[in-house]
């Protein structure tokens, strides 16, 4: 990957780029967590990118720290979120270093402010949006997943209101349980997300796969939120890991809060 061109406004088949923003969340709140996903082109797959997630406690709050890397191990983006309310709409922003783009969201009483810079050049734009029911915000998605099993496994699904601060909007999506499966020797459950009403039947779905056992995130297969070498949306296919492993130190995620963001990416 080498450096990304200025960051353009969704349309067509990017009207699902929030993709990979809502699927990287943790399971639970309860315990400090750290694990990993890479992301593999669906065509090719070729490793793009890598993503390292801490989940701990700041001062008593929630908080989750995500790294991106490119495929060589550097980090290029870094997304801090804070769980400050509803598990499934938690304040957060986002830089990705390598053309300045910042998209963040934060609470404003019974609003939310959501805010994008489309590159270092560029003047922050801001917008507010009113409450809405199942407002959702990044990866709060996997929370309300959890929480709302059962109502998604019924045939008829859910909806929600995803909030994108790059287009300063909601969208309105529709997740829908799919087949049952086995992945890597564990019993899982697909789910399929699309924007709802008429643009479903335009835009791109999103594949979802969750283990039984724990409802973590195991797959995402779909359009990444994070941008190849040309500056477009990449369809790719996440695996996550090392749910189970032992959580990093102090240490470690202060390093990781401070770690230098690069410029560039190089090939793969």
């Amino acid at each position: 990957m080498t450096a990304v061109p200025a960051h353009r406004s969704c349309a067509g088949r990017r009207l699902l780029c929030f993709a990979t923003a809502m699927c990287v969340a943790l399971s639970g709140h309860a315990v400090e967590r750290h694990y990993t996903g890479v992301a593999y082109d669906v065509d090719t797959a070729q490793i793009r990118y890598r993503e390292e997630h801490w989940l701990f406690e700041d001062k008593g709050t929630p908080t989750r720290l995500v790294l991106y890397r490119c495929s060589n191990g550097q980090p290029f983006a870094r997304k801090t979120m804070r769980y400050v309310d509803t598990p499934w709409t938690p304040e957060f922003e986002m830089i990705d270093n390598r053309d300045g783009y910042i998209e963040g969201a934060r609470r404003t009483q019974n609003q939310w402010l959501v805010y994008v810079q489309r590159d270092a050049s560029s003047a922050r734009e801001t917008a507010t949006l009113p409450a809405r029911p199942n407002t959702v915000i990044d990866a709060g998605f996997d929370d309300f997943v959890r929480i709302h099993w059962n109502e998604l496994t019924d045939e008829h699904g859910m909806s929600a209101a995803f909030v994108m601060p790059e287009r300063l909007a909601y969208l309105n999506v529709k997740l829908q349980p799919a087949a049952k499966t086995v992945q890597n020797g564990v019993a899982a459950q697909q789910f399929r997300m699309s924007l709802a009403g008429w643009l479903g039947a335009i835009a791109p779905s999103i594949t979802l796969t969750y283990a039984l056992t724990d409802q973590r995130l195991i797959e995402f297969v779909g359009l990444s939120n994070v941008r190849d070498a040309r500056g477009k949306r990449q369809r790719v296919r996440i695996e996550f890991a090392d749910h189970d492993a032992a959580p990093a130190s102090r240490e470690q995620i202060r390093a990781a809060e401070t770690e230098t963001l690069v410029s560039h990416c190089p090939e793969p």
